[in-house]
């Protein structure tokens, strides 16, 4: 580490203080209700949803919460995978839990290359790979890169000419929502994402019967009042404890929001000059918590070790694909050249409030 400056972590989660949760802690004091859908957690839902819409423009938006982003995806994909096919085509880089999520709905994930200038799987990619496969899909699984606005006109399209259910892993997206459809848009509410209440997750839709069988599956298959399991599902909801949060967080989202964007835009000019570019739109565009940098080939083993001289964090988010991971490197998959190339490059750099203009001045003075 150069002189005597203090290290800078690449991550440092910041949720509600505890005054700003008590009101809605005394709330579950007086009802004493906990769990199963109290009235905190469908305030926290209708809160959700009426916000979503208003950015997105469209009306009859539905929130349906989650134990966590993982649980989301796979309880929109049990809901929409097409029965009696078992592949489901999903993006090699990614966090590794959207390969779990497609293991856990009974589905075999069928690993695909990412367009290189969005870190993200398209249709055209998709179309290519379904024409390597045995059978069709029973689902395609897009997911949003790093919190970046998903294309939904353009799956919309792609599932109107194919018939195949699209499910979106939208983890970090949930401020960058663009259009809500009939699809379901899956995010994360962990700790490390904008909208953070800890752990949790939610499933967004404007489609209120799907709606309906995502809160089934939230709680053993339940429909309406009757405690009888119409379909296997599982226990995936969320504490009035979590939702107290959810609700904190909510009251102040948007300004939250906006102190994240001028910390990008104070990345983006410290790295104007840079050989280093930012992830499109990441930071300026829109609000993230993971903000990555691509590094070109030639200069990625020097800009890491003078981070690392400088007591700099940085993290590869996905790491190099799910196939590198031994869990599933024997899966099915089309050719990678995009995302061996491209996953070693994508660094995660320090992001959090609170990270100062000169910390900043200092990474950017690493990526030279």
């Amino acid at each position: 580490m150069s002189g005597l400056a203090a290290p800078i972590v690449v991550l440092r989660p910041l949720l509600p203080t505890s005054a700003e949760v008590l009101p809605f802690l005394n709330r579950i004091d007086a009802t004493r209700i906990y769990s199963n859908y109290g009235p905190l957690c469908l305030e926290m839902q209708q809160g959700m949803a009426r916000w979503l819409g208003a950015k997105a423009g469209v009306e009859g938006v539905r929130v349906v919460t989650a134990s966590s982003g993982t649980t989301a995806i796979e309880i929109a994909l049990r809901a929409r995978a097409l029965p009696g096919r078992r592949f489901c085509l999903m993006p090699s880089f990614t966090f590794i839990a959207s390969a779990h999520a497609v293991c856990n709905a009974g589905l075999e994930p069928v690993l695909t290359d990412v367009e290189e200038g969005r870190f993200t799987l398209t249709p055209a990619l998709a179309e290519a790979a379904m024409a390597e496969l045995p059978e069709p899909p029973a689902a395609v699984l897009v997911v949003s890169a790093f919190g970046a606005p998903p294309d939904v006109a353009g799956w919309e399209a792609f599932e109107a000419k194919h018939g195949i259910p699209v499910v979106f892993d939208a983890a970090a997206a949930v401020t960058s929502l663009r259009r809500i459809g009939h699809q379901p848009l899956a995010v994360s509410l962990h700790a490390t994402k904008v909208f953070g209440i800890g752990e949790g997750g939610a499933v967004i839709t404007t489609d209120h019967a799907l709606a309906d069988r995502l809160v089934a599956n939230t709680g053993f298959g339940f429909a309406g009042t009757e405690r009888v399991s119409a379909e296997r599902a599982g226990n995936y909801r969320i504490s009035e404890y979590a939702a107290a949060v959810g609700l904190a967080v909510l009251a102040g989202i948007d300004a939250k929001e906006q102190r994240l964007l001028r910390l990008g835009q104070l990345y983006a000019e410290a790295l104007r000059n840079s050989p280093c570019r930012l992830q499109q739109g990441a930071g300026t565009e829109w609000a993230t918590m993971t903000l990555n940098v691509v590094i070109p080939r030639d200069r990625l083993e020097g800009s890491l070790a003078r981070l690392d001289a400088d007591g700099i964090q940085w993290r590869r988010w996905w790491g190099l694909g799910t196939h590198h991971h031994p869990a599933f490197r024997d899966l099915r998959r089309t050719a990678l050249p995009v995302t061996e190339e491209l996953a070693p490059r994508v660094i995660g750099l320090p992001f959090y409030e609170g990270l100062t203009e000169g910390e900043i001045a200092r990474v950017a003075e690493a990526l030279r």
